[in-house]
């Protein structure tokens, strides 16, 4: 957390030399992250000690801020600065003599993402570009990569000072790991849904 909050310091000060009047826009969003890249089994070959039986993913939330710097009516640039955290649950076991062992894998990431856009009529928007992951959870970064590169696709609607975005992330290549002996792949992709509100 204090990456994001140190990061998103950084960011805002960046911008505060330009007044909104120049086209700058500032919005703090929230909302809930869909994964539709589920971890599996990287391979066929599993450990000899243990069997992973299940894989569940639960979905997660996110809060973060953006802002847009219109550079006329329908083009702009949006630079996205998201904190989201999601939870892996994965069932293993030796045999079936053997009571199951539950491991809850925690997703605590940052995201940055930069995105061109356009508008129309000052109220729908769509927007695509890069996305950079930085994984911020320590049990997390034992078992996969701790930075990924990926892209977003997005649309939004603004309505007066309340925004609201969909966006898909998924990143280039997946994340490949080992938990317990076990070679896992991660997706890394997810839908975005937030709010947010003008300042």
């Amino acid at each position: 957390m204090k990456y994001f909050i140190g990061v998103s310091i950084l960011i805002l000060l960046g911008f505060t030399s330009k007044a909104q009047t120049e086209g700058i826009k500032f919005y703090v969003q929230g909302g809930v992250n869909y994964n539709t890249g589920a971890m599996g089994i990287d391979s066929a070959m599993t450990s000899a000690e243990q069997v992973i039986n299940d894989i569940k993913s639960f979905n997660g939330w996110q809060a973060g801020f953006t802002v847009r710097e219109y550079r006329n009516s329908t083009q702009y640039l949006s630079f996205e600065s998201l904190y989201a955290y999601s939870k892996t649950e994965i069932i293993s076991g030796v045999d079936t003599l053997t009571p199951l062992i539950t491991e809850n894998l925690t997703s605590q990431t940052l995201q940055l993402a930069i995105s061109p856009g356009f508008r129309i009529f000052k109220l729908l928007r769509g927007q695509a570009g890069l996305n950079a992951v930085f994984q911020l959870n320590k049990n997390f970064q034992e078992s996969f990569e701790t930075f990924k590169l990926g892209y977003r696709l997005g649309v939004g609607l603004d309505v007066l000072s309340i925004t609201a975005d969909l966006a898909y992330n998924a990143s280039f290549n997946p994340s490949i790991g080992i938990l317990n002996g076990i070679p896992l792949s991660n997706g890394n992709s997810q839908f975005i849904l937030s709010i947010g509100y003008k300042f």
